[in-house]
């Protein structure tokens, strides 16, 4: 457990259906986003297919798993912090409708505005019999590429006939999450989450291990059933004496460091470790973590991934980015993990989420852990963790440049923006609005799928922008005089036209051989097979271009298993051939034969 070794976990793997279920709905949170880690997520829930897998290259899969996947998905995260990407593709036109930002109020005691922090996924599979099976995943890692050391917690439940008040606080906590799904684009998703809430307290979760009896949901910052909020200080973890503590996390305050230190003066022989960062040392005082072994990842370790890790081509600095907090009393020991930082804003200002495991100390306690977390006892040469001596440490804090240019995107997309689209002949003008700026930087606006760039005001005017160059995402750039940070943000837009996601096929499929690639797939047993089971003959005949007389054959026989056992893939080809009808890219052989198979499974034109 937790061994930086052995202990690896694949995201995409954690949000796959399992055996006999495929995705039903996903609700997830995340801080930060990068949209090319949302294409992968979409990969895992819509195709069951690794997020490194080679089907994640193929422009065809991509496209049918973010169709599939659409209406299944909603994914909220920190307004101001999706990445912005390295290459812009039409295909993240179609995120548009999964992604929903949180703009969080100010509160009393937060200098700038709370976080919405939480790395969470509440999902639905169902099987054949249309049986429902829940996942629910809790994270301290954002859906991004970022290499820093995480730690996740997932679990299994099913529905059973009796009730049971477990998963209130989730249900709580889906209910925040609703108050950001728009109304008017979002009425199928919200009528599903609904229906999620109200199945949820008959959904029984186990956690499957020997090591964990009990488990408790703790979103932090939401309102709870009793009218107050749900609040990580009314736990143990803040109120209780201990005999063990061991905490790790990236990110420190030193008033909630000093509460650990100083809340046992009546407990003997009690032990502290705290497993931080370098750069959040210079926060603490000498005397608020004076009991505490303090660790830090070395700084090869930082470096690359030589020790801990045999694939070493894609090398990239890294850090702890966990969370978790270990407390032992006499023979009780709980283990927290989540999205919580030990600091301030974390506690008492930002919206988290964590989960309580409940254990015996004969099988967690700061001993066991610790030999997991440095791969054996401290001396070992592969423990990837160092000693440090606080004494020693300088207390000059660096200024962290994009964190203060972040929170003027914060402000931004708090001033209420919005759009509207007007035709153009055969082309669109944009009208962008804000209710006001923000003065001493350098702020510019830019549709993400256009090269127009504009300076901000509270009214911006883009002109002569193609069908996929309209979206809701915008890049948005603020700069001061020595830094610059880029950021994608969300504005609301009305009259976008309504055939903009075929136009997205269309740029996909692009002549008769993608056409057929594009329909072998959605036939297929399984899209692996269907991408590739069809076109073996093009590996053996290097530029072979597939024809009618050779495809059609081989085509024919699958639209038959398909007519019998699976007629529903009829719709996704119904799809499809209405996309790209304007385009000349469909066989006139193939559309005769399935306009037959149409008929004989009762789809109606």
């Amino acid at each position: 457990m937790l061994n930086p070794n052995n202990d690896r976990l694949d995201y995409g793997q954690l949000l796959s259906a399992p055996d006999k279920y495929k995705l039903d709905f996903a609700i997830g949170t995340t801080y930060s986003l990068d949209l090319d880690a949302l294409v992968g997520a979409s990969l895992a829930l819509g195709l069951s297919e690794d997020t490194d897998s080679k089907i994640a290259q193929n422009p065809i899969a991509l496209l049918e798993a973010l169709r599939v996947t659409g209406d299944k998905i909603a994914l909220f995260c920190e307004a101001g912090q999706i990445h912005l990407p390295n290459k812009v593709t039409s295909l993240y036109m179609l995120l548009e409708q999964m992604v929903y930002q949180v703009k969080t109020s100010k509160k009393k005691g937060i200098s700038a505005y709370p976080s919405f922090h939480p790395k969470f996924w509440l999902i639905r599979y169902i099987n054949e019999q249309n049986e429902p099976l829940y996942r629910v995943v809790i994270l301290s890692r954002n859906l991004t590429f970022d290499r820093s050391w995480d730690v996740t917690f997932c679990m299994d439940g099913k529905k059973s006939s009796k009730a049971t008040d477990k998963n209130q606080p989730i249900n709580d906590f889906v209910k925040y999450l609703l108050y950001y799904l728009p109304n008017e684009k979002s009425a199928t998703k919200r009528t599903k989450i609904h229906s999620i809430l109200r199945e949820l307290p008959y959904i029984h979760f186990e956690t499957d291990s020997r090591e964990f009896y009990d488990y408790d949901f703790i979103p932090v910052g939401v309102k709870n059933t009793d009218g107050g909020f749900h609040n990580i200080k009314d736990y143990p973890l803040f109120t209780d004496t201990f005999h063990e503590i061991l905490v790790m996390s990236p990110f420190l305050s030193d008033g909630i460091i000093k509460d650990f230190n100083d809340r046992n003066k009546y407990i003997e022989h009690t032990d502290y470790t705290l497993i931080t960062r370098a750069m959040s040392l210079p926060r603490l005082k000498p005397d608020s973590c004076a009991n505490f072994k303090i660790y830090t990842v070395k700084d090869n370790v930082i470096d690359g991934e030589s020790i801990v890790s045999e694939e070493n081509n894609n090398i990239q600095k890294q850090d702890i980015h966990a969370k978790v907090y270990m407390v032992r009393k006499n023979s009780d020991t709980d283990l927290y993990l989540g999205s919580l930082n030990a600091s301030h804003n974390a506690v008492s200002g930002n919206i988290e989420f964590m989960i309580r495991l409940r254990s015996k100390n004969r099988y967690l306690n700061l001993t066991k852990l610790s030999e997991a977390l440095f791969c054996g006892n401290e001396d070992n040469p592969n423990n990837p963790f160092q000693l440090v001596d606080i004494n020693t440490v300088k207390k000059e804090e660096v200024a962290d440049a994009d964190s203060v240019l972040d929170s003027v995107i914060k402000t931004i997309t708090r001033l209420n923006p919005s759009a509207e689209v007007v035709e153009n002949g055969e082309n669109y003008n944009i009208n962008v609005f804000f209710d006001s700026i923000v003065d001493g930087y350098t702020v510019s606006v830019s549709p993400l799928f256009s090269n127009k760039t504009a300076p901000l005001s509270e009214k911006i005017f883009f002109e002569n922008l193609s069908l996929l160059q309209l979206s809701e995402f915008y890049k948005i750039t603020v700069a001061d005089e020595e830094n610059v940070v880029s950021r994608v943000i969300i504005i609301p837009t009305v009259n976008l036209p309504e055939d903009r996601d075929k136009a997205v096929v269309s740029s996909v499929v692009k002549d008769k051989n993608c056409f057929y690639q594009y329909i072998s797939f959605l036939l297929g047993e399984n899209f692996t097979v269907g991408a590739s089971e069809l076109f073996v003959a093009q590996n053996e005949t290097a530029g072979a271009v597939h024809t009618t007389q050779t495809i059609m054959p081989a085509l024919y026989e699958k639209m038959l298993q398909t007519a019998a056992n699976d007629p529903q893939k009829f719709d996704e080809i119904e799809y499809l051939m209405k996309a790209v009808s304007k385009d000349g890219v469909v066989p006139e052989k193939f559309e005769e034969t399935y306009k037959m198979f149409r008929k004989a499974v009762g789809l109606r034109g």
